[in-house]
């Protein structure tokens, strides 16, 4: 059982349970809460579970929509194509890159070696943005994951220019069928360089998933636009579920 607290208050994940075992795992959770005198409180939970709450526990709690916690599911051959109509403007990006860098970038499966360019990449990335907590906690799992590199089946890309890393990104298979992306950074001042980094790590690290999962957007307007651009075939609805 994974227990947090947000907001001073204790909450709890959905465990990782098959269908038969569930209600015994979130039985579990349950009289964890009632005999801590807590009202039950679960954060992150799919639309599957809530239809199981529902089912199960009728009129006991409520449910509430987490728009920014939403999940991005793309179709795994759009990103790495981007053929069609839709994506002509993110196509016009990449055809500006290559007609300016052509000859100067080229890409790069990233190793322990390469992880010290990647921090300060992150560090010109972050030099004009707000410092704020969200991108102090995104730095910090960024250098677990680093250096937890050897433990991890996490898989890292990089475009260099004239020999220098001006983008990389990071992600693992979630399963056979669909990768998960945790990062993506780039220098801003490139056109074409996020939307070229996000299809060669593709076409490279995840050239038959039919599924990719860039995570939420946490309600960042900016990052929102950014993943909406790329049309995405579904979301992960998330909610929180509350004890009434």
């Amino acid at each position: 059982m994974l227990i947090g607290e947000y907001e001073n208050r204790e909450f709890a994940v959905i465990p990782l349970a098959t269908k038969e075992n569930l209600k015994s795992a979130f039985d579990f959770i349950y009289d964890y809460f009632y005999r801590n005198n807590i009202k039950l409180n679960l954060r992150a939970v799919t639309k599957e579970f809530v239809n199981f709450f529902k089912d199960n526990y009728k009129g006991k709690f409520r449910y509430i929509e987490e728009r920014d916690c939403f999940d991005y599911i793309y179709l795994g051959e759009n990103l790495r194509t981007l053929k069609g109509r839709k994506y002509q403007k993110k196509r016009n990006h990449i055809n500006a890159f290559l007609k300016e860098y052509g000859n100067r970038y080229f890409y790069k499966t990233l190793d322990k070696e390469d992880f010290e360019q990647c921090l300060k990449l992150l560090d010109e990335w972050t030099e004009n943005k707000e410092d704020n907590e969200s991108i102090q906690n995104e730095r910090k799992a960024i250098e677990k994951v680093f250096k937890n590199y050897d433990k991890l089946d996490v898989k890292i890309g990089g475009i260099y220019i004239d020999g220098k890393l001006e983008a990389f990104t990071f992600g693992e298979y979630l399963n056979n069928n669909m990768a998960l992306i945790h990062v993506e950074k780039a220098n801003p001042n490139i056109r074409g360089l996020y939307p070229m980094i996000n299809k060669l790590f593709l076409q490279k690290e995840f050239p038959e998933v039919e599924f990719v999962n860039r995570e939420e957007d946490l309600g960042v307007g900016g990052l929102r636009k950014a993943k909406l651009s790329y049309y995405p075939y579904k979301f992960v609805e998330k909610y929180t579920v509350v004890e009434e």
